[in-house]
């Protein structure tokens, strides 16, 4: 909300192409490692050093390639900017290698009260970063440089919480324990992530740095859901998904079934909302300099309401070991999605944003159809599973709408608006899952257990 303030829709496009070039390399960085150790059943000290190699060559190799060919990058573009922020991205990577192995072992492990002190410490740090270097003048760079102190905080904290038993060198020879998983998986989380970031590329090239940032504002804040809940909810499922496959598949699937269910009830009225009111969101968090994003906002929003339906169908297969068929689903995705971003950059950014819509709803078939296969997980299911949460969708849109319009006859400024809107559709909300006795609500009390246990001991 302060960047956005700070720096110009130009700042933020430089910025975010660099962002997506890196998280597509990203993924060949890690090479699948940290799946690999957090699903694998039998994990010797001899599979977990090849895992140490195994991300540590990928990582460099990939900082070397980067550093190596950003000068064709900022060519391509014509924006020589982006070779100043490449040379300490990079840096990411080379560091990036001492944390992972580290970070998925917490995860394994469930440790996630030390994964909450690792990540929150990182953010803090990168957010704070981030505002003081940019307040002081230093435009896209003030980015780049929270990304790199961001990383090495989040390294340092890894190493201290991790277990003491996973201090291992790493060793080449072991590699071939992880090789063919992490090839498959890295393969179809790369495709995965260029489908997430092709619109980065292609927006750049054809509509300049302004439109770009523009862009990725209206993106961002669909993000926000996805890295603020969906990471959270997926870094527990993950492990969960893997633990309880290792005890019984019946019980995968009633887990499985509950996931959706709570997921989607949490995501559906979130981005009905932002479709809703996507001008006074961007409005009050950003400012008037990016209202041109609202539309693509809007747009953006309706297509994450179907990949919200789908959204742990991935963990799931990981869980299992399908990563084969994963990688099916993502190769035949990929063609869809950037063949549609090529045709609709031909018009304006706003058919580039309908393109998820069509994309999005390709890949909700393929994913049920695989589960359907591995975990009996029907169409029958996925409708039963998500039938209560649009219950309870619809109540809260219905209330959102009607606020709206009753507020709209008071005259208050917009900025006041959308608080008073957002608190009716909460109250909805709640109220909807209460007497629909929504799957949620044993979670909410779940929460509300725990939260006095830890007051009374305290």
């Amino acid at each position: 909300m302060i960047l956005a303030r700070l720096l110009t829709p130009k700042e933020i496009g430089i910025f975010s192409l660099c962002a997506a070039l890196l998280a597509v390399a990203s993924i060949f960085r890690d090479f699948g490692v940290s799946e690999y150790i957090i699903q694998e059943k039998n994990l010797t000290k001899e599979k977990l050093s090849g895992a140490y190699a195994l991300t540590t060559m990928t990582a460099w190799l990939m900082a070397l390639g980067l550093f190596f060919s950003r000068d064709m990058f900022a060519s391509f573009y014509n924006e020589p900017a982006l070779i100043d922020v490449l040379n300490i991205l990079c840096i990411n990577f080379v560091i990036l290698p001492l944390a992972s192995p580290g970070f998925a072992l917490l995860n394994r492990e469930m440790q996630f009260r030390n994964i909450f002190v690792v990540q929150f410490s990182s953010t803090i740090i990168h957010a704070v970063t981030a505002v003081a270097l940019a307040f002081l003048g230093f435009s896209y760079m003030s980015l780049a440089w929270a990304s790199l102190t961001g990383i090495v905080i989040q390294t340092l904290l890894i190493m201290y919480y991790r277990p003491r038993d996973s201090l291992i060198l790493p060793n080449p020879l072991q590699i071939a324990h992880v090789w063919r998983f992490g090839i498959m998986f890295s393969s179809s989380r790369a495709i995965d992530s260029f489908n997430r970031n092709v619109h980065e590329f292609v927006i750049g090239r054809q509509f300049g740095m302004e439109a770009l940032g523009i862009f990725s504002r209206a993106l961002g804040l669909i993000n926000l859901f996805w890295n603020n809940v969906t990471a959270a909810v997926t870094r527990v499922a993950s492990p969960a998904f893997a633990s309880t496959y290792r005890d019984s598949e019946e019980q995968l699937i009633i887990l499985y079934r509950k996931a959706v269910a709570v997921f989607t009830v949490i995501a559906w009225p979130f981005f009905s909302f932002v479709a809703l009111d996507s001008e006074r969101i961007i409005l009050l968090l950003f400012g008037d300099q990016w209202l041109a994003a609202a539309p693509l906002a809007s747009i953006l929003a309706i297509s994450a309401l179907i990949s919200s339906v789908f959204s742990m169908a991935p963990n799931a297969l990981i869980a299992m070991g399908h990563v084969k068929r994963r990688l099916q689903i993502s190769l035949l995705i990929a063609p869809v999605h950037i063949i549609g971003i090529g045709i609709a950059s031909l018009f304006t950014t706003w058919t580039v944003a309908a393109v998820w819509i069509f994309s999005w709803s390709v890949a909700l078939m393929l994913y049920n159809y695989h589960l359907s296969v591995t975990l009996k997980f029907t169409y029958i299911d996925l409708v039963k599973s998500t039938l209560c949460s649009f219950k309870v969708t619809l109540i809260t849109v219905l209330t959102l709408f009607a606020t709206s319009q009753l507020l709209g006859m008071t005259g208050l400024h917009d900025l006041l608006l959308l608080p008073l809107e957002a608190c009716a559709a909460a109250l909805a909300w709640f109220v909807s899952v209460r007497l629909l006795k929504h799957p949620v609500q044993e979670e909410i009390m779940n929460v509300y257990i725990q939260f006095r246990s830890a007051k009374g001991e305290a």
